[in-house]
């Protein structure tokens, strides 16, 4: 509990602190520029800035800031979402398209070593269903997304 105590206040002495962070530029008679946390010795040449700024516009745009970064975070979301969803309905036409042809193969094959139901019309029914699985199989694949 002390350790608790102890931390808040280094943490309370911490933001006081930063509050009255400023620096100091000089530029010096050979015209070189620097920085310091310490005012230098001749006054005459010294800028000081204030490197944190508390001021209410500063701390409006930030959350306007954050607010703009969250909801262009929600649409890359949304967006991945509708990728995904596409890409799934994609493959699962595919999918069918694949098993389709497959089917029809097969049935062409057993159409082709049957003797018994190998007639020129169940052949070129085969045949047919062949070329409109791959015909098929072609549309799905160049809709890819």
């Amino acid at each position: 509990m002390r350790s608790m105590v102890a931390f808040v206040l280094v943490l309370g002495s911490g933001v006081c602190v930063a509050d009255s962070i400023h620096a100091y530029k000089s530029v010096h008679d050979d015209g070189t520029v620097s920085y310091s946390d310490t005012p230098p010795q001749s006054p005459s040449s010294v800028q000081t800035i204030e490197l944190l700024r508390t001021e209410e516009s500063t701390v409006t745009q930030g959350e306007q800031r954050k607010q703009q970064m969250q909801e262009a975070g929600k649409q890359l979301d949304e967006q991945r979402a509708e990728q995904s969803k596409a890409r799934s309905e994609y493959e699962s036409k595919l999918a069918e398209a694949r098993k389709e042809l497959r089917d029809a193969e097969r049935n062409l094959d057993s159409t082709l070593n049957s003797r018994k139901n190998a007639t020129p019309e169940r052949m070129a029914s085969a045949n047919e269903r062949v070329e409109l699985a791959r015909k098929r199989l072609r549309e799905v694949e160049s809709a890819a997304p």
